[in-house]
């Protein structure tokens, strides 16, 4: 993994580093230059719930089951939105390198996930050790979730602590995912548990995270630090993460998604 090598990474430019990290993001698509420019909302337009485009995407959210009240849009966002740090995550698991998103907009796919993160405005940062490399990425992940943690926190009035328990909950799925992809997860996600020890906020708010094995298959699997409410919908249904659900119900589902039937 990039982030212990001795030697100082290889400086690249953006591009070279998109095309290093966009393999390891799964359905995340990253841009530079977008061929599609409709659809995405900018950096600015996350500051006002009420305001289109970004009150269409509660709508959505209310449609498919996860905006039932104010504070579980919130939650429902901000999973999402702590996805979209894939990018982030990727360069530095991969390369060592720390990405500062200066102005972006995201993209919604048609239920409701994060399709793609435009960089618009991107500055590349190649810490000379690991300690540093650490800080400076834990300060750019914070810098790209505060504004809107802070936004949903006054529109919602769920709490900060709820809200990053949310962004940091994906933040660590996104660790161990990239990990798999690079072949080095259990590195992955003891670096994203010593980044995340950085912060008092960052670590209270992040989630327990252990490893299923059925057979040859295991799975990384988590319980939040706090509920998304997702059960207040429609479906009435638990996350399988939730921490309201019992530990053996829990092991159970996690244990079914690690080796599905039929």
């Amino acid at each position: 993994m990039a982030t212990t090598a001795l030697a100082l990474p290889e400086r690249l430019p953006p591009e070279a580093v998109r095309a290093r990290a966009a393999p390891l993001t799964g359905a995340l698509r990253i841009e530079l230059d977008p061929p599609d420019r409709d659809g995405w909302i900018g950096q600015a337009q996350f500051a006002d719930p009420d305001a289109e485009p970004f009150a269409a995407l509660y709508s959505r959210f209310a449609a498919a089951g996860f905006g039932s009240t104010r504070r579980a849009a919130a939650a429902s966002l901000l999973l999402r939105y702590g996805w979209a740090a894939g990018f982030q995550i990727a360069a530095w698991l991969e390369h060592g390198a720390v990405l500062h998103l200066d102005r972006y907009a995201l993209k919604f796919s048609a239920s409701t996930l994060i399709e793609a993160v435009w960089a618009q405005e991107l500055r590349i940062e190649q810490p000379a050790d690991p300690a540093e490399g650490r800080a400076a990425l834990l300060a750019s992940l914070i810098a790209f979730a505060e504004p809107l943690v802070a936004s949903q926190h006054a529109w919602s009035r769920f709490s900060r602590h709820a809200l990053w328990s949310m962004v940091v909950s994906s933040w660590a799925a996104q660790f161990a995912a990239i990990g798999e992809r690079l072949g080095q997860r259990d590195a992955a996600v003891a670096e994203a548990q010593a980044l995340f020890a950085l912060s008092p906020q960052i670590a209270h708010a992040a989630p327990q995270t252990y490893v299923v094995s059925v057979g040859r298959n295991s799975r990384v699997c988590q319980v939040r630090a706090a509920c998304c409410l997702y059960y207040k919908g429609p479906a009435k249904q638990f996350c399988v993460s939730c921490p309201i659900i019992p530990r053996e119900e829990r092991l159970a589902r996690n244990r079914e998604f690690t080796c599905p039937t039929g």
